[in-house]
């Protein structure tokens, strides 16, 4: 079962019937593929108990006093609530993995991509938004801490000077020197593209795989010039450091609007918006990180009260000693779980051994 966040429940599972788990598990069932509040005679018919409607009408109703069900004033049906969403997805559900077929169309997919991308990004969330039909959310994978990879400074036409700076996972940073510092470093010379190659050739060889710290005490030990541009690349990596989700990647939005629940377009762009501020995102990380494995938060399990009518299930992908990344689904509450799980940690162990095997490659 996926790892967790829990509601307080004054009802351990373990006290539920086998009839009230029975019944707890059609309602979700129902509820998730019909949309509509559940009664007991729907529940006889569609799943065929052999008990009277009454039968089931009881049990319902005890459901409802351990919190697990709710009752809509305008229906006669019932749906779970948060906390019997929770038991269901603990206890109760069949997962139902991705069949062979899909996860070979999958990786051939990938296979026709640069991997660490952002076309390998988009294709993940796609990916993830085609086979849940929910909307997906796909973090590049960022290191825990940036390292240096590779500096090249550029004498540009306008006379500025340009350091582009390749962090150690790929990603590409720069900053324009600034001219009043460069010219206190020689105030009698002008530093021209020579100069400029022959300081990068020296931070190359001396910052090799640093962090933004040890950049910086480095400087200190470097010839002036080297010594200024090695203390911009600090600022640069310590810059870095401090972005924990740099973008998102979203894919299947029109699969969320096309819930009953979110037929009032404000829910799904206040959702969206709490997305693109990324913050959401960032809390997230060391929530999902911490445990590893698929990670379930539903309604108002969110801190965030725009987010409180959906559920999110997210894993990490990549390695906590490189790069690490999310990916996930979100969706009402009323989400195929059994379906939305298993293709969160497929897709996050299909991320994770191709990322292995391009890095395995290259150490060769």
């Amino acid at each position: 079962m996926p790892q967790t966040q829990h509601l307080a429940s004054e009802t351990p599972v373990s006290e539920l019937t086998e009839r009230q788990r029975t019944v707890l598990r059609a309602v979700v069932e129902d509820y998730v593929l019909n949309a509509a509040p559940v009664g007991s005679k729907n529940l006889v018919t569609r799943w065929g108990m052999d008990v009277s409607s009454a039968t089931i009408r009881s049990a319902m109703a005890e459901l409802e006093s351990m919190g697990l069900l709710q009752h809509p004033h305008t229906s006669a049906g019932r749906v779970p609530s948060d906390l019997g969403y929770r038991i269901y997805v603990e206890t109760l559900m069949r997962e139902t993995e991705l069949d062979r077929a899909d996860r070979l169309m999958i990786r051939h997919q990938f296979s026709q991509v640069q991997l660490t991308s952002n076309e390998w990004l988009r294709l993940a969330a796609s990916v993830l938004a085609t086979s849940t039909r929910s909307a997906s959310v796909v973090t590049p994978a960022k290191a825990r801490r940036a390292r240096f990879g590779h500096l090249q400074l550029v004498e540009l036409g306008d006379g500025s000077r340009l350091a582009v700076l390749v962090l150690a996972d790929g990603r590409v940073v720069q900053r324009r020197l600034k001219r009043s510092a460069l010219d206190q470093l020689a105030p009698d010379s002008t530093i021209g593209q020579a100069e400029l190659d022959s300081a990068a050739a020296i931070l190359n060889s001396e910052l090799a795989g640093l962090s933004g710290p040890q950049a910086r005490r480095r400087a200190g030990r470097l010839a002036p010039l080297a010594g200024h541009v090695a203390g911009v690349v600090a600022e640069l990596l310590e810059e870095s450091d401090a972005v924990v989700v740099e973008d998102v990647f979203t894919d299947g939005i029109v699969n969320v609007l096309e819930q009953p629940e979110f037929a009032e377009g404000s829910k799904v762009r206040a959702i969206l918006e709490v997305l693109r501020r990324t913050d959401f995102l960032e809390q997230l990380v060391p929530v999902v990180t911490r445990h590893g494995g698929v990670h379930v938060i539903i309604g108002h399990e969110n801190p965030n009260d725009a987010m409180q009518e959906v559920s999110l299930v997210f894993a990490p992908y990549g390695s906590a000693d490189s790069a690490l990344g999310l990916l996930g689904v979100l969706g009402p509450t009323r989400m195929p779980y059994p379906r939305a799980i298993p293709a969160v940690r497929y897709l996050a162990t299909l991320m994770n051994e191709l990322i292995s095997s391009q890095y395995g490659e290259s150490h060769d």
